[in-house]
């Protein structure tokens, strides 16, 4: 399906309205062959990409696929068939549930990485440096786990210490830098075409999801979260993170020590290993928010796969791929809205939720009256009711909705807060069907709350306040230079603009016309007034000509001051 025609004539060369993917023509034209095939032409000419369908629709061998499933459904199948970046973006997309219809929500939850694994010989010579240098031995080649971006193999190390090695997919980074250029073009024109879409901000979407994606792609990254975490339980028994072999990892390869235990939600196995499941739940919850509130890291997909139990109990945390982070400051808003929705002020929360949010500058601001109603609203359906009825997860959610009604976007690092609260919350329902979140955050709210009156802490706050102002002294003189530069040469401008003065100035020119007129008018009454009693010559039918002059202009003046008053309803 090479379909590149570089002198841009033939049946592609419409094409370009897709704009900088030209390059990429041969994989444009594979996204919009799945596209037809699974009954989206509509949407191709929505967006403007009708040459495109065209030349789609004459593809040989293309084979359609059956309307029988609905809409949802085959989105779901696009997006696997389409591979990595989309499979990718649906698994993202499953988190918005502010921004997503609950039919695209269930099929989006299910998309799952169908891949085969990478040949042996390929491992291998990706492997080559480190096998080489006699660091790794015994390299098993049936991987242990395969997903979308990597795999994982068994291994030793020369030391006899067991280790898995996690090895990027050959290829990816080219593949998935070519599809995210194709996707932030089609977020383009959905914000061009679909102005339904275009309030949920797609391409910020994109840029954000893209920033993840990429993040995940190198291994570097996920090393230094390893360490982040280690360092954080490094003297916490309960808690375990695999080491990691730093010297032998680098952007594609990643060396840790193997960890093994029983999953989380294997409620079966965890029964029979005699452990109390109730405690389980809470303990779970208990790593999570120490992470959030005491660290400002915590692991961004807390799923059963990625959270081990070992004997102690331990709990083993994996993958650390995808990982958020919350600085002080937005802790500190995230404590103020907490303590604003328990005490019940909606308008302490709306203020919280204002500084959490991303507001733009070329759209108009919320109205904040509205906002609070809605705020008002939420915190009486959600906090009038017993502890075990709530639940964090769907609050979270609900307070995304309506952030969303207002078009207000959040943080990557709060919407990826919410989707791993909701994920621990699930899992705890899971080992306890009276599992409460709630219950299991309040010990961590009051620490943080009580944490603001500590000396310690007050004065470090003061400290970076003058910091801040050690900084703000330090630029002011480079600041005031240009003004002081422009005054000496006398090149100093100042411009000032009032609202409403424009109109306000025509009305004064309008009157001030009409005033002008008004005394022609009446000279010219009271001059031919006076001409026709002192009987001057000319006559016209022994009157004089001059007078009757005067007084055609009055009233052809009178006439247009009438017809100008009545137009303008000006009485």
């Amino acid at each position: 399906m090479n379909l590149v025609d570089p002198q841009g004539k033939g049946p592609i060369a419409g094409l370009t309205r897709i704009g900088r993917l030209y390059r990429h023509m041969g994989r444009v034209t594979e996204v919009g062959a799945v596209f037809v095939k699974f009954g989206f032409d509509d949407l191709l000419i929505r967006l403007g990409l009708t040459d495109l369908l065209d030349h789609v629709r004459g593809l040989v061998g293309l084979e359609y696929h059956e309307k029988t499933l609905d809409r949802p459904q085959r989105v779901r199948l696009a997006m696997e068939e389409l591979g990595v970046v989309f499979i990718k973006w649906g698994q993202y997309l499953s988190t918005r549930d502010d921004l997503v219809p609950e039919a695209y929500l269930k099929e989006f939850a299910k998309l799952q990485n169908s891949v085969q694994a990478v040949a042996p010989e390929e491992i291998d010579r990706i492997l080559s440096g480190i096998i080489a240098s006699g660091d790794l031995t015994e390299l098993d080649p049936t991987p242990l786990a395969a997903a979308s971006i990597g795999q994982v193999h068994v291994a030793r190390l020369c030391s006899g210490q067991e280790v898995v090695v996690k090895v990027r997919r050959p290829g990816l980074q080219k593949q998935v830098t070519t599809d995210l250029e194709i996707l932030m073009e089609l977020a383009e024109l959905v914000e061009k075409h679909l102005p339904a879409l275009a309030s949920a901000r797609p391409r910020a979407m994109v840029e954000e999801f893209s920033r993840g994606l990429l993040a995940e792609l190198d291994f570097t990254l996920e090393a230094l979260n390893l360490e982040r975490f280690g360092r954080f339980y490094a003297k916490n028994p309960k808690v375990k993170v695999p080491r990691i072999y730093r010297s032998l990892c680098s952007e594609s390869v990643l060396v840790m020590e193997r960890v093994e235990g029983l999953k989380f939600n294997d409620t079966e196995a965890l029964e029979a290993a005699g452990y109390d499941l109730k405690e389980l739940a809470r303990f779970g919850a208990n790593v999570v928010f120490e992470q959030i509130m005491t660290f400002g890291y915590f692991h961004g997909d807390p799923h059963p796969g990625n959270l081990l139990v070992q004997p102690g109990p331990k709990v083993a945390l994996l993958d650390f791929g995808l990982v958020g982070r919350l600085n002080a400051s937005t802790r500190d808003i995230l404590l103020d809205l907490t303590l604003g929705a328990v005490r019940r002020r909606p308008r302490a929360v709306t203020a919280a939720l204002l500084k959490l949010v991303h507001l733009d500058h070329d759209e108009p601001p919320p109205d904040r009256e509205r906002l609070e109603v809605e705020v008002e609203l939420f915190l009486d359906a959600n906090l009038g009711r017993p502890l075990k009825e709530m639940n964090l997860g769907r609050m979270l959610n609900d307070v995304l909705n309506i952030a969303a009604q207002y078009q207000l976007s959040f943080p990557s690092d709060l919407v990826l807060l919410v989707k791993a609260l909701t994920q621990v919350e699930g899992l705890g329902y899971r080992l306890d069907p009276d599992f409460d979140l709630v219950a299991v955050a309040k010990p961590f709210i009051t620490e943080q709350y009580h944490h603001r009156f500590d000396p310690r802490y007050l004065a470090g706050r003061f400290g970076e306040r003058l910091m801040d102002f050690k900084n703000f002294l330090e630029m002011l003189p480079n600041d005031m230079k240009p003004l002081y530069n422009m005054l000496r040469s006398g090149r100093f401008k100042s411009e000032f603009h009032l609202d409403g003065l424009d109109e306000f100035r025509q009305t004064v020119d309008r009157a001030s016309h009409r005033l002008a007129f008004a005394v022609v008018l009446a000279s010219l009454v009271i001059g031919s007034s006076v001409v026709i009693h002192a009987n001057i010559p000319p006559k016209w039918n022994g009157l004089p000509v001059l007078g009757l002059i005067g007084f055609l202009g009055a009233a052809i003046v009178g006439f247009w001051l009438l017809y100008d008053l009545l137009k303008n309803r000006r009485f």
